[in-house]
């Protein structure tokens, strides 16, 4: 065999087109011809991609060979590249990435059995300009004639990181608006929910005042969900369980009253879409805040216990206090707006409302979280 000496490959390849064919006998001819011929067809179609391609003699890194594409898209003559070091290439701050590869041939050629598609990163190419560009690499350990190899492809993806930048910065401003929106509701209910109080001031009849405070509670329940969303990474969907923490503080200092009333809670960590939230956020207020009116008549202790559970796709909510209780009834022929407004909400889950009165009032709520569109 030849040495990597240019010339003397020149020479052979004279002899195999027919320069020198003397030297050879002419039996051969046509099928060195024909190797020939299939190594310009090869080396045609790896000039024909649009991936830059290179030949990496290891352990040097040295460029032994690349494709028409490499040395185009760095702005090269394929003369001044080759032979040099592929880090010369590459961007200082990659260097390691490709280094941790080279200097552990044997690993990745064992590797290679369970990752045959290779090594992928995306690295900083300096073009002769001295720009940068960026771009998808794999590499390939390959051995030719007991000589380890390195095959780079790499793949301009400048447009593509541009194209990744604006759609985030596009994201990032929707987020905004929509946190935004958040912020804007939560502030609009709390003023309808001033506007109330001052009104209900100039109310005289007790009962008149009852229903503005339910209603301005209604609408807290509501906000509480906006103000959550507004502060949280997931402008979609909040976590229950913090939320009805937070909700049971308002309610409970909302309906402070003389008494030592208990409070439990069993709260799985489910995070719900705004559609659920809402409608579940409501009906625990009209229970709790009917449990802390009505429960514990003539008593001065007592115990409320919120549970929230996932069982696989089904959702389970309790509510339950060790109050006076009530028929089953009642809740389907009561007057009071708060009961009627459970039994709606609990249709607008499609859920299953379940309801026991012994030991005090028990309400179960069964249902399966809807899948809505994306709003981002």
């Amino acid at each position: 065999m030849p040495s990597e000496n240019f010339d003397e490959w020149d020479k052979l390849r004279e002899k195999i087109i027919g320069f020198g064919e003397k030297s050879i006998q002419k039996s051969y001819y046509p099928e060195l011809q024909e190797r020939l011929n299939e190594l310009e067809r090869f080396k045609t179609l790896l000039d024909q991609a649009n991936d830059a391609i290179f030949l990496i003699k290891l352990p040097q890194a040295h460029i032994y060979d690349l494709n028409h594409s490499a040395y185009v898209q760095l702005g090269y003559f394929s003369h001044e590249i080759l032979k040099k070091p592929i880090f010369e290439l590459i961007n200082s701050e990659d260097h390691h990435v490709v280094k941790d590869i080279f200097l552990n041939i044997e690993y990745y050629k064992i590797n290679k059995l369970q990752h045959p598609e290779g090594q992928n990163f995306e690295i900083n190419f300096i073009k002769k300009d001295s720009s940068n560009i960026t771009m998808e690499v794999n590499i390939s350990i390959v051995n030719f004639s007991g000589s380890d190899y390195a095959v780079m492809v790499a793949r301009d993806i400048t447009e593509r990181k541009l194209s990744e930048e604006k759609i985030k910065a596009s994201l990032e401003e929707k987020k905004v608006l929509l946190k935004e929106i958040h912020h804007r509701v939560k502030n609009n209910l709390q003023i309808i929910s001033s506007l109330l109080s001052l009104q209900s001031d100039n109310i005289k009849d007790n009962q008149d005042k009852k229903i503005f405070k339910e209603s301005q509670d209604r609408i807290k329940s509501m906000a509480l969900i906006h103000e959550q969303l507004y502060q949280s990474k997931d402008l979609a969907r909040i976590n229950f369980a913090t939320y009805v923490n937070n909700m049971m503080v308002y309610l409970f200092h909302s309906y402070s009253m003389d008494k030592m009333i208990d409070l439990k809670l069993d709260l799985d960590n489910i995070n719900l879409e705004i559609e659920t939230a809402i409608p579940c956020g409501l009906i625990i207020n009209e229970l709790v805040s009917n449990s802390l009116k009505h429960a514990f008549k003539g008593r001065n202790t007592g115990e409320i216990f919120i549970k929230f559970k996932m069982f696989n796709e089904n959702l389970v909510l309790e509510l339950m206090d060790d109050g006076i209780g009530f028929n089953d009834n009642e809740i389907y022929e009561s007057n009071s707006l708060g009961l009627k407004l459970v039994t709606i909400l609990v249709e607008q889950l499609d859920g299953e409302l379940e309801i026991t009165h012994e030991n005090g009032s028990e309400f179960i709520i069964k249902f399966k979280e809807h899948i809505y569109n994306p709003r981002i």
